[in-house]
């Protein structure tokens, strides 16, 4: 019987420190934090009236009997411990086997293959709803996608996301990023990709996704736009929400990022990371000469106050036409101060998601509390407008 409503893993990190707080607002919400080091965690809580319960249990290490000893206390697991390639697979199996949901802010693509591949039959027997990507990667952009196609139905053949952020990045994202791309994705036993994976089969719902290779001009945007670092990330969560929810057949998906983003890395920094991705030996020393910030670093609360996110996806449908536009605005810093709310939404939506509503099963954000997730988010501080064309 589960005594909590969500266990909080990593809330020592950055994002985790940000998802504690925001988790810690919701009054009406009974919940633990787990961790390795009691002395961190409780220096985390220290300001927080009323204190959660602290957990005990390093996830590396600890046996999987151990694991699912905490993991059986609660409805939902929401988890920032990444490299979730590294760390993550212990709390997925767990979930899985035990019927537990589960929210990450992963950002990795391999990741969600290998868990697809691992346990979506094990969750889908289970009722387990296991829901990767619950961050800034990739809400926004899956939950666009989503939304389009409630709008237009089986009209639908294709959506176009542009987007406009500023956003510093923090330590604990860059190495994840640096991992990810050094990291050659496993080929698997399936015979094809698995995010296409759904009720035990190759869904015939396809994404044929299309991302700028340069800078190009967007008429819809009066300015230049180009790709951006987790713009694949997007497009296999997008992919993902396609196969299983069965939206579109071969839905054509372009994204862009617009050329007023501000990123916040200097040119520095960016050839820096460039260089720890091929010569891996190096990060260390970027890391001392300060040139990239240090996992477990993050912006400051006055420059995440400065980000946002403006996100405007427009509709294709068949008569070979935009049809509408829908643009979702989020109003502080998205990479961190608001992928902690995107997180802990997500775990809310699924604790309040019957399971007699959902199946269990390995998911994108969208296919896995799509209608609640989106709810949650207007209530709480994003904004949505449709706009015919």
């Amino acid at each position: 019987m589960a005594v909590y409503d969500v266990i909080l893993f990593g809330a020592t990190g950055f994002t985790g420190g940000l998802m504690l707080k925001y988790l810690a607002s919701k009054t009406s919400v009974k919940y633990a934090i787990c961790g390795r080091n009691r002395g961190k965690m409780e220096q985390a809580v220290a300001e927080l009236s009323p204190k959660p319960e602290i957990l005990v249990l390093d996830v590396v290490s600890a046996s999987l009997t151990e694991v699912k000893e905490v993991v059986k206390q609660t409805k939902c697991v929401c988890t920032s411990v990444g490299p979730f390639q590294e760390y993550g697979e212990a709390l997925v199996q767990a979930c899985a086997e035990l019927g537990v949901d589960y929210t990450d802010t992963s950002g990795e693509s391999t990741f969600m293959r290998q868990m697809i591949e691992k346990y979506d039959a094990v969750a889908r027997q289970s009722g387990a709803r296991i829901a990767v990507h619950c961050g800034q990667d990739c809400v926004p952009w899956d939950l666009m996608v989503w939304k389009l196609w409630q709008l237009n139905g089986s009209d639908l053949i294709g959506v176009k996301l542009l987007g406009e952020m500023r956003g510093v990045p923090s330590g604990g994202t860059l190495s994840t990023a640096m991992l990810s791309m050094r990291t050659k994705p496993s080929k698997g036993t399936l015979g094809f990709d698995p995010l296409y994976l759904a009720d035990g089969k190759k869904s015939e719902f396809l994404t044929q996704v299309d991302l700028p290779k340069g800078s190009r001009y967007y008429e819809e945007a009066g300015q230049k736009g180009g790709p951006w670092i987790m713009g694949p990330v997007m497009a296999n969560a997008v992919r993902r929400t396609n196969a299983v929810l069965k939206m579109v057949p071969d839905l054509k998906y372009h994204e862009a990022m617009l050329e007023s983003s501000d990123f916040g890395l200097s040119t520095l920094s960016t050839m820096a990371m460039g260089i720890a991705v091929y010569l891996p030996f190096t990060q260390s020393l970027w890391y001392k000469m300060g040139v990239l910030p240090e996992p477990g670093s993050g912006p400051s609360a006055e420059e995440m106050e400065k980000g946002f996110l403006t996100l405007t996806g427009y509709a294709e449908t068949k008569n070979k036409e935009a049809k509408m536009k829908a643009v979702m605005k989020f109003y502080t810093d998205p990479g961190y101060k608001d992928t902690a709310r995107m997180c802990v939404e997500a775990a809310l939506a699924l604790v309040e998601l019957p399971k007699s509503q959902k199946a269990g099963g390995v998911y994108s954000p969208a296919a896995a509390c799509g209608e609640g997730l989106f709810d949650r988010l207007l209530a709480t501080g994003t904004t949505w407008e449709v706009i015919e064309l």
